[in-house]
């Protein structure tokens, strides 16, 4: 009889836990889009007459198969998707997601988790030999979030800012730094002051960053959910409206003329933070 209503009250307890946290996620969410919407302006200025507030995905080997039609019409407009990691591992779904989402008209974005103690030639090479970039397709992203203990933080930010050279230099676009909202302020604030930033933080608080960065996602949990997808995911909010998320795209490919190359012609004009 004890044990019975012990069993009982831990189910009720565990139930009535998931619960206040579905329940808190689902405030904190509506909190962020409010924050989101007004900020248009990711330098920190708001614009109340501008309410565009446009929701996105990130996804790995951890979401397995997606549904990406039901993603869609879950109004889902942008998603990243995993490619590589370090400088060996491929990202099992990438291949599937990448085209997936380009078929239902989902904008998408690759993204190379960094490794800092893999060399870092190789992890260029498997993201550059492993990710095609097509015209409309979001810049590419290095997601920094992890740090090595016999590495200075000069030698980490030289690695960071070599990879995000060879890419640029690659593909002619700017590069988005993914990062936490801690590991941003220990190791790269005001040091990448070209780069846009991706910053997680799990708050009703908006990402906070030097004066001299900009940040244009942020990822505000990690316990999303969204129809077509079985498992938890990461939800983004981008600050701004469809024209301006376009902006970041890389262009079309004009017809070829005597005074520009085809060359210039891929060079992606990334708007400056």
């Amino acid at each position: 009889m004890t044990l019975s209503l012990l069993l009982s009250l831990s189910k009720h307890a565990a139930l009535t836990g998931l619960l206040w946290v579905s329940s808190l996620a689902s405030y904190n969410t509506a909190v962020a889009e409010n924050i989101v919407s007004e900020t248009i302006d990711n330098g920190g200025e708001t614009n109340t007459t501008n309410n565009a507030t446009l929701k996105g995905i990130d996804v790995s080997r951890w979401q397995k198969e997606v549904d990406w039609l039901q993603v869609k019409d879950a109004g889902v407009t942008f998603a990243f998707v995993k490619a590589t990691q370090g400088d060996f591992r491929l990202d099992p779904f990438f291949a599937r997601n990448w085209e997936e989402t380009k078929r239902h008209g989902i904008k998408r974005g690759a993204y190379h988790f960094f490794k800092p103690e893999a060399p870092i030639q190789d992890q260029i090479n498997l993201f550059t030999s492993t990710v095609t970039l097509a015209p409309g397709d979001l810049p590419p992203v290095l997601d920094v979030e992890i740090a090595d203990p016999k590495m200075s933080g000069e030698q980490l930010r030289a690695n960071i800012k070599t990879w995000l050279e060879a890419v640029t230099k690659h593909y002619g676009a700017k590069p988005i730094i993914y990062t936490s909202q801690n590991y941003y302020r220990r190791w790269l604030q005001g040091h990448f002051t070209e780069y846009h930033f991706w910053i997680a933080r799990y708050s009703p608080v908006q990402p906070e960053v030097h004066h001299t960065d900009s940040w244009m996602f942020w990822q505000y949990t990690d316990r999303g959910s969204v129809s077509g997808i079985n498992s938890a995911v990461d939800i983004n909010f981008f600050a701004g409206d469809m024209d301006k998320l376009s902006e970041l795209c890389l262009p079309e490919v004009t017809i070829a003329s005597e005074q520009v190359s085809p060359l210039q012609q891929l060079k992606h004009r990334f708007p400056q933070p």
